[in-house]
C-alpha cells in the first residue's frame, strides 16, 4: 500500500488535469483481444473523471474476450503522466493464479471471460488526478486488452 501511496504522491506533484464533459474506458492499444464491459464501483461514466475516495475498498469488473488461444494472463495498472506508464504495484498480477479473479485458464480464442477485483485505496493516498492504464497481457506479453481511463483519488 506504501508503493501506491509513493506512486499517487510524485503523481500528484508532477501531474495536470485534463477537462471533459465525462469519460470513457478508451482502448489503449489491445493487441490479442479486446473488453467488451467495464464497471468500476465508485466510477459514475457521467463524471468527468472516475472518481477512487481514500480509504475505501474498490470493485472491478471487466468482460472481455481474447482473440487467441491464452494459457497466461497477467495484470498491469500504471499511472500516465505526459504520457509515460508508470507502474502501480498490484497484489495479485497472475489473474490465472488468482483465485478471486474470476478468470480459468486456458482461455480459447473468442471465449468471453469475466474478471473481478476489489483493491483498496489507501487513506494516506494523496488526493491526485491521473490517467490510469490497466492491461492483461499474456503469455508472450501481447496485450490481451488495455483499458484508459481518467481517475480523481478523493
Amino acid at each position: 500500500m506504501m508503493q501506491i501511496s509513493v506512486v499517487f504522491s510524485v503523481l500528484y506533484i508532477l501531474c495536470g488535469t485534463t477537462s471533459s464533459l465525462a469519460f470513457v474506458f478508451e482502448d489503449c492499444g489491445s493487441e490479442a483481444g479486446k473488453f467488451d464491459e467495464i464497471s468500476i464501483s465508485s466510477c459514475d461514466v457521467s463524471d468527468e473523471k472516475c472518481t477512487l475516495p481514500r480509504g475505501t475498498d474498490i470493485k472491478v469488473f471487466i468482460k472481455f474476450a481474447p482473440n487467441k488461444d491464452i494459457s497466461d494472463i497477467t495484470a498491469h495498472a500504471f499511472g500516465v503522466l505526459l504520457d509515460v506508464p508508470i507502474p502501480f504495484p498490484l497484489k495479485n498480477p497472475n489473474v490465472c493464479k488468482d483465485p478471486d479473479s474470476g478468470v480459468k485458464c486456458p482461455l480459447k480464442k473468442d471465449q468471453e471471460t469475466e474478471f473481478k477485483n476489489t483493491f483498496n485505496v489507501d487513506k494516506k493516498t494523496p488526493a491526485v488526478s491521473v490517467d490510469v492504464m490497466w492491461e492483461f497481457r499474456n503469455e508472450k506479453d501481447e496485450k490481451i486488452t488495455c483499458i484508459k481511463f481518467p481517475v480523481k483519488v478523493v
